[in-house]
């Protein structure tokens, strides 16, 4: 039997098995084992990882990193208020009181 394991950071994540005899780190599709936690939204299309990293300089409004650290927090926390200033996407509150993103196709993710 394996297990696998993930790893969800802010700024990367990683995938390991683990197996009899010892752990493994899963490489992506750039033989990286480290991923970004990043997604772009194009108008037909998504990438995520070190390909929608390399859009965040051309396509910066549709582009999303970090975003976890603000997962859970209210939109009308002080730290999500002064953060907002400071991104290329937008942030917005959801009916629940929480965060969302929105993209510059209209998208709430």
């Amino acid at each position: 039997m394996s297990v696998v394991g993930l790893d969800v950071g802010s700024q990367s994540c990683y995938i390991a098995v683990a197996r009899a005899g010892g752990i493994e780190t899963i490489a992506n599709e750039f033989s990286d084992r480290c991923t970004p936690s990043v997604i772009s939204f194009g108008s037909k299309n998504r990438t995520i990882g070190v390909a929608a990293k390399n859009q965040q300089i051309t396509h910066a409004n549709n582009t999303v990193s970090n975003f976890k650290r603000f997962h859970g927090r209210a939109f009308s926390d002080p730290f999500i208020q002064k953060e907002k200033e400071n991104l290329s996407y937008d942030l917005v509150p959801l009916k629940n009181g929480g965060v969302g993103v929105k993209m510059l196709r209209g998208d709430l993710c």
